[in-house]
Formats: C-alpha cells, structure tokens, sequence
C-alpha cells in the first residue's frame, strides 16, 4: 500500500485546494497498474496554465503494458501541462492528454512486449474558483456540494453507452460481462477523442473525488458522498478501506481534495507537516499566496 498525503494548497488569495492521493493494488492482483499524481505549489507557480492539477490512470495491457502507459500517461500529461505556454486550462489539458496518447502509442509501436497497451486518465485543474477537466476511459470525476454528488466525467465504455441508449438499466449495467470493455483509451489508437470541459464555477467547501474503477464499481454514490465530508486523509484512508473489505479484486487509486479558504485552514484540514510548514510560509510571504494564471 503506498500513500501521497502531500495535501499542499495555493491556488488563489482567498481559496487554496488541498488534496490526498492514495492507492493500493487489492486482494487479487499481483501488481498495481493505477497511476496517480498532484501537482505542488511549488510547480504550479511556474506553470502558464496555472492552477492544482490532478490526475488518476488505470492501465491495461499485460503484465508490465498497464503499469506503464498508466504511468507514462500521467507523467506526460504533468509535465506537458506545467510547460504550456497557454493561459487557458481547457487548452492546455486537450494538449497534454493528446501528448500522453501519442506517447503511449508510439512506446507501444516501439517494444513488442508492450504491444497494445492502453491507459483511462481523468484529469482535473482547479484554479481559484473554476475548474476544468480531461477525460478518456472509464475513470471517474466526481464533484460533491453539500448533500449533493455529481459524476463530471462520462465513462467510454461498453456498457455506459448501452444505458444511455436504453438498451441496459443502471443495475443490469453493474453486473454485466462486457462492463469493462472500453470504447475510448489513450496510447491504443493513434488518436484518441478527448473530453475537456469548463470552466466550472467553483466554491468553498466543493470536495472531488478522482478515481479508478476499482473505488466505483465498489463503492456507491452515496457512499462516496458520506465518506467525501470526513477529513481529508481519513476520507482517502476510508475509501480504500471500503473496497478492501469488499474484496478488492482491482488496483484502486483515489484523490480527494478540497477547496477551503486560505484563513480557515487549522488542525482538522491539515494533513502532515510538510503541509504545515508550507502553509506557516505562505502565511509569512501573502503575496504568494496567488492564482498560478
């Protein structure tokens, strides 16, 4: 099991995004094939685009092919994104997943034992009160406002196109032998359709969940939206535990994070001390404690 707590903030003056990744590969696979990632504070300030990025992959394809173009994915799309020379977050999120496609193919092309590989990656940026997001697979954004939960994403699989045509219900769906047949992924094709939407106007106390299908297809929406109002580290903590104890026979990867206010941030926010020094310093220096635009 490996975790990421590095819940660091700074998005704008008045709200800071928090967020805790954390993975583990099940009960039943031999290897975790999910990828995940979020960027610092430190990166986003350098980053045109701006804003806090984060994204969550699950591969496919043999025994190393998954691992890798989850990981190739995700990585390509962090560093396209941090170096574009666009201000406009949509802009940048359609170049870096279309990158991290072309990257994933061609390595796929290039070595036999990779042959075929593809990846789901579900990314999100968050900057000041808007957010964006890039999406191919069947990974999921969620977007919790008070009592209210909201998958953003579409999922390009199978089965999902069969329920928005009728042809299956939302149950029959859950149970069926095809449901992880997916239609969309990055690095199988040369090119590969992209969803980006936004902006969405963000507000306080907003949480988002990015997941695999490992937390979805085990965990229901109105659970995810009882373990979303925990603290942070022990939301995460809950929804691998959840899955677990279900059996867990997929890799999951999840991120929650949080949009707070800058002056709210105290002992029940705060995840680790990393996180602690880092906003002592932001408190020290206000100036940069800016939107990344």
């Amino acid at each position: 099991m490996t975790e990421s707590p590095a819940a660091t903030q700074l998005s704008t003056r008045r709200l800071v995004v928090q967020a805790v990744l954390k993975t583990d590969v099940g009960k039943v696979r031999s290897e975790n094939q999910d990828f995940g990632t979020l960027t610092t504070p430190q990166e986003e300030a350098k980053s045109q685009a701006g804003g806090r990025l984060l994204v969550v992959a699950d591969g496919m394809g043999g025994h190393r092919g998954g691992g890798t173009a989850s990981r190739l994915a995700v990585d390509t799309v962090k560093t396209q994104y941090l170096g574009s020379a666009t201000h406009d977050p949509a802009a940048a999120l359609q170049d870096a997943v279309a990158t991290a496609n072309s990257r994933v193919f061609t390595e796929a092309q290039t070595n036999p034992d990779l042959r075929g590989m593809g990846t789901t990656t579900s990314a999100l940026v968050i900057r000041g009160n808007a957010a964006w997001f890039a999406h191919v697979g069947d990974s999921r954004i969620y977007w919790v406002r008070g009592d209210s939960i909201k998958q953003m994403t579409e999922d390009h699989s199978l089965v999902a196109t069969m329920v928005r045509e009728g042809l299956l219900t939302t149950q029959e769906a859950e149970t069926h032998p095809r449901r992880n047949v997916l239609q969309r992924s990055v690095g199988v094709g040369e090119d590969v359709e992209i969803d980006v939407r936004g902006p969405f106007e963000v507000q306080e106390n907003d949480t988002f969940i990015l997941c695999s299908d490992g937390l979805h297809g085990l965990v229901k929406d109105e659970e995810m939206l009882h373990v979303s109002k925990f603290p942070l580290q022990q939301a995460a903590n809950e929804f691998v535990k959840l899955t677990l104890e279900r059996g867990a026979p997929d890799n999951v990867t999840v991120i929650v994070a949080r949009v707070v206010r800058a002056d709210q941030i105290g002992e029940d926010t705060l995840t680790d001390e990393a996180e602690r020094a880092l906003y002592d310093d932001t408190m020290k220096e206000p100036s940069t404690l800016r939107a990344s635009q």
